[in-house]
């Protein structure tokens, strides 16, 4: 019996067999190769310690964060540096806490922490325990020394150390004394721009006038750039005072009453800085 072919389409020539053979064998080798270089009990290992050094350099890295904030932070916070959160922190309500932030960004300076409880409804012992009382003027130990200062010889260094007045207001203080001629009241300090009136007033019993160091204007021979320039004298004003000179050749104290633009409540206030006699 005759052995049948099973066609050309399965037959393959012996070189054919071989290098199915051999890509056969590459196949499984490929396979194996992970199988038998992995170790996956020593990954599992090195995973685990890796993890382990890295949770130990984030702790001490966040220790030593936490060390470092702790020795820069202040103890108290300056009540003019009061954030929105700070003061939200310590029991207020957003938008009563935006207020006040407000408030303070724009230059208002509380005189007290009692004023600032007042005004937050917070108690006075919570705010004492967050926000610096020094910088309210208040000390936290013994008893203030009362403090002499002459307002018309003083300067900023001299106001700077004075509860609630900071650089700026203790410079608006001195350019308006200068603009004057200095002060024959302590009461006139009040009149300071932007200046915290309360605080103000608090310092007054401190306050002493020299009267003999004001600079008075010379009526009579003053032009109208020297009158004008003075903080009571309007330019309206200085134009009528000069024609008032033309007209009577000098001025009195009687005349000034004439002028009708010059209140008398203003020239009162003037007077103390006005010379007739040169």
């Amino acid at each position: 019996m005759r052995n049948q072919s099973p066609g050309p389409w399965v037959s393959l020539t012996r070189s054919e067999y071989a290098g199915a053979f051999f890509m056969l064998v590459l196949a499984v080798l490929l396979a194996l190769i992970p199988a038998v270089f992995s170790t996956g009990k020593q990954d599992n290992v090195l995973y685990a310690a890796d993890s382990a050094q890295r949770a130990t350099l984030l702790a001490r890295h966040l220790a030593a964060t936490d060390s470092f904030f702790r020795k820069k932070k202040p103890k108290y916070i300056p009540w003019h540096r009061l954030k929105s959160g700070d003061l939200e922190n310590l029991g207020l309500a957003a938008e009563d806490a935006d207020r006040i932030y407000q408030k303070i960004k724009m230059g208002y300076r509380y005189s007290s922490l009692s004023e600032l409880s007042r005004e937050t409804g917070l108690d006075t012992a919570v705010l004492k325990n967050a926000v610096s009382t020094f910088s309210f003027g208040e000390k936290k130990t013994g008893k203030q020394k009362p403090v002499n200062i002459e307002l018309n010889s003083c300067d900023t260094t001299a106001l700077i150390a004075l509860p609630g007045i900071g650089s700026k207001t203790a410079l608006r203080i001195i350019r308006f004394r200068d603009a004057l001629g200095g002060f024959y009241n302590k009461e006139q300090l009040l009149e300071t721009r932007f200046a915290d009136t309360a605080a103000l007033r608090k310092l007054l019993p401190e306050m002493q006038v020299n009267t003999g160091l004001l600079k008075k204007i010379p009526i009579q021979t003053a032009g109208i750039e020297t009158l004008k320039k003075h903080p009571y004298i309007s330019e309206k004003q200085a134009k009528v005072m000069l024609a008032f000179r033309q007209q009577h050749g000098k001025l009195n104290e009687n005349l000034l009453k004439e002028i009708k633009i010059i209140s008398p409540a203003a020239l009162s206030r003037l007077l103390p800085y006005l010379n007739f006699n040169e």
